[in-house]
């Protein structure tokens, strides 16, 4: 059974024991849309590396990457989007909302596709850049997409 990515999201850095995703907070209503879409179903978030991901966050050769996905979880009670935040490299709270999830998959580098590459496969030549200039970042998949 091939699994079933609705939603693709960024993070600068992902490993297999991520407990949460972080996005910036004018990323608040697609974080919730995307967490009623997926949660307590098999529906999963699939999760990139920015090609323009800086140096300081050590992306190595995961840099524009679909590096993983992960099934988002039911927010535990007593906790809210604000405890699933990550600070940024400086100290500052640069993706100040999440959403608890666990790791589904999370292959080795060499596994990894190149998200643009997939992208134009899908819709094209040039069409990569109308997945990332949007300033909340979260993109939906429609089934059969990813």
């Amino acid at each position: 059974m091939l699994p079933d990515i609705r939603w693709i999201t960024p993070l600068y850095g992902f490993r297999e024991d991520c407990e949460h995703i972080g996005v910036p907070e004018n990323a608040r209503a697609l974080l919730q849309l995307m967490a009623d879409d997926v949660v307590g179903t098999r529906r999963l978030v699939a999760i990139y590396i920015p090609e323009g991901t800086e140096d300081v966050y050590e992306p190595g050769g995961l840099r524009g990457r679909v590096v993983g996905a992960v099934r988002l979880v039911k927010m535990p009670s007593r906790r809210k989007m604000e405890d699933c935040f990550y600070d940024d490299w400086d100290g500052s709270r640069r993706w100040p909302i999440g959403w608890p999830c666990k790791v589904v998959y999370a292959p080795d580098e060499s596994l990894c596709p190149i998200f643009r590459d997939h992208v134009e496969h899908l819709h094209g030549p040039g069409s990569f850049g109308n997945y990332v200039t949007i300033p909340t970042r979260a993109v939906r998949v429609g089934a059969g997409d990813a």
